[in-house]
């Protein structure tokens, strides 16, 4: 199953947000899902915010769930996901918790 990945980027130190998300998909990997990474999502990292929301949405809507990073709740863009994914009935995963 594609599982979007969401926390914390913007006002992050960008090589510890990489290394962040990259954890998540080798995890997600090891769990037998397809993950799928934000900061992959092929706009310039640069872009406005706005263009990377609609883009992530975009990808998060070809999920079957959304895995939450431990630092989520401090992202408006990340609560904006899990509010997007529960409404629309996706699997919600934490490392700690599922929902659904």
């Amino acid at each position: 199953m594609k599982i979007y990945i969401s926390g914390k980027i913007t006002d992050t130190e960008i090589e510890q947000t990489r290394e962040k998300f990259r954890a998540a998909c080798e995890f997600l990997r090891e769990m037998g899902q397809d993950p799928i990474n934000p900061l992959e999502n092929g706009l310039p990292f640069d872009s406005p915010w706005e263009q990377h929301m609609l883009r992530d949405i975009e990808l998060l809507m070809g999920c079957g769930g959304i895995f939450l990073l431990p630092d989520w709740e401090e992202s408006r863009g990340a609560r904006i996901e899990h509010a997007v994914a529960k409404e629309m009935g996706l699997l919600v995963l934490s490392m700690s918790v599922s929902e659904k």
